[in-house]
């Protein structure tokens, strides 16, 4: 659960732009971008694919997100289908709250925070020359995601991630603002994650308090790995 948590925060982000866009042109539009990010607001698709067993999971809900400073966010998900989870990302932990269950899991992500910090920036404030120290970039095309043209890059990291063993990274940019519409995470085996945003907000009004949860008195505590 918190393995798929964790990866659900790496999952959640990436970049980009009118068409047809070069590779510099996109980095450019990275730059632009990455000045005025402070927050974003997107309802969220979830899948998650297994590959051996060739089965997908879906989940939807929202998403939140609130650049603490340069490199470092912090973020929620709630999900509502198929069942009621909240997910936060802050203060170097990862938290999974099961309301049916009244639990929540608790991760600490110290050693790796920087790393998922970097994977969740990703076209939230990234800069053309973080990206292209961390990954070989190409433009794979165009394509139409949720009624909208956006430009399909491909990230091939730079060295194996510690944390999920990313073997690629594939992100659909929108023409229109530069911001995500999709971002699809390998790993091996051929199983992926994949995010679709829609009703991107950017830069609403955000506090604290909006990313992090808000857990019952009585919530039981687990601490996996411990």
């Amino acid at each position: 659960m918190l393995t798929q948590s964790v990866s659900l925060i790496l999952a959640c982000a990436v970049a980009g732009f009118s068409a047809p866009l070069s590779l510099t042109e996109i980095l450019a539009k990275l730059d632009q971008n990455a000045i005025t990010f402070r927050a974003m607001s997107a309802k969220l698709e979830r899948v998650d694919y297994t590959a051996v067993l060739k089965d997908a999971s879906k989940e939807s809900g929202t998403i939140l997100m609130l650049k603490k400073k340069a490199g470092v966010v912090e973020m929620r998900i709630d999900f509502t289908s198929p069942d009621a989870k909240q997910i936060s990302y802050a203060d170097k932990k990862v938290q999974s709250y099961l309301p049916k269950i009244n639990t929540v899991q608790i991760l600490d992500v110290g050693k790796i925070d920087s790393l998922i910090s970097q994977g969740v920036l990703i076209g939230f404030g990234t800069t053309s020359k973080e990206l292209k120290k961390a990954y070989s970039i190409r433009v794979l095309g165009e394509e139409s995601i949720n009624s909208k043209l956006a430009t399909k890059l491909e990230l091939i990291p730079r060295a194996d991630s510690p944390l999920m063993k990313v073997k690629k990274i594939e992100v659909w940019l929108s023409e229109s603002d530069g911001y995500p519409v999709r971002q699809k995470l390998y790993q091996g085996a051929g199983d992926y994650n994949q995010a679709t945003y829609s009703d991107l907000k950017i830069n609403p009004s955000m506090q604290d308090s909006d990313v992090r949860l808000n857990l019952p008195k009585n919530v039981k505590k687990e601490f996996p790995g411990k």
